[in-house]
Order: structure tokens, then sequence, then C-alpha cells
């Protein structure tokens, strides 16, 4: 068996939440003051039906990740444990494969991403995101966060 990502299901929230890597925890917590469990189930529902969960080889989600459509824009979203970076060499290109998809469907993807989120912000430049700008009080816990973007271009 190999990681993999399927359509996700209500109950891949529960099954997550206790396991978020804690910069993802702090990242929620600090942006918008939920717990890993409350961000999991409220971006579920603001995504579906473009949300998913990553799958382990061994069977354990290690993420959930979608798209919430805000309009004129997208906003991509990735929440994990710290087993998920184990699935890079598999779901990066898998994950590449899905943001062009996406960035041809929304010109303009957009979220922001907490200043300390090392993993995330790796991930989100290999997929050819830009951080344009940091806010240094941002959300309820007004903490650094950079504001990241992917454009389509010659739309």
């Amino acid at each position: 068996m190999t990681h993999y990502y399927r359509k996700a299901t209500f109950a891949d929230c529960r099954d997550l939440a206790p396991r978020m890597r804690s910069q993802d925890a702090k990242e929620v917590m600090a942006s918008s003051g939920t717990t890993p469990y409350e961000a999991l189930k409220q971006s579920y529902n603001a995504s579906a039906p473009e949300c998913f969960t990553i799958v382990h080889e061994d069977g354990e989600i290690v993420g959930m990740f979608g798209l919430s459509d805000c309009g004129h824009f997208a906003s991509p979203w990735l929440l994990g444990s710290d087993k998920l970076p184990e699935t890079k060499r598999v779901m990066l290109p898998v994950s590449a494969e899905w943001v062009e998809e996406k960035n041809s469907q929304y010109p303009l993807l957009l979220n922001y991403v907490h200043a300390d989120n090392t993993v995330s912000m790796k991930w989100l430049k290999a997929l050819g995101f830009k951080f344009i700008k940091l806010d240094k009080e941002y959300g309820v816990g007004k903490e650094p966060f950079y504001q990241f973007v992917r454009i389509k271009e010659n739309v």
C-alpha cells in the first residue's frame, strides 16, 4: 500500500484532531481561536465537496486539505499530523497536480500561514505559492502570519 488521498468524511475530523501537528494547532488557535477539532470541522464544512483526507501507507489519517470558494478567489488549506511529512515523496507531486487544476478553476488562490509554520511554508513554496505580505498582528491571537498567493497567469 502507498500513501494516497480520498474524499474526506466528517469522521476524519475526529480522527485527525488529537494528532494535529503542534505548528498547525498553534496556527488555528492564533488565527481563529479554535481547537484542532473545531478548525477541521469548520474547514471541512467550508470546503465540501473540495475536502480530502491524506492516508499514510500504514492506513493512518495524517492530513486533511481543501479549497474554500470565496467568490473571486479560493482559499486552500492543509492541516496534518507529525507523520504528514513522511508522505512528501508521493503526495507532493499529487498535490502539485491538484493545485494546478484548482488554480485553473480559480485564477487566484489566497490564504495565510503562521510565520512559525515552517513545514507548511516549505510545502507551499514547493507548490508554487508566493509569500507576499507579513501581517504582524493577524487573527484573534494577533500573531505574525504571511499572506500567500498563487496566481494563474494568462487567464
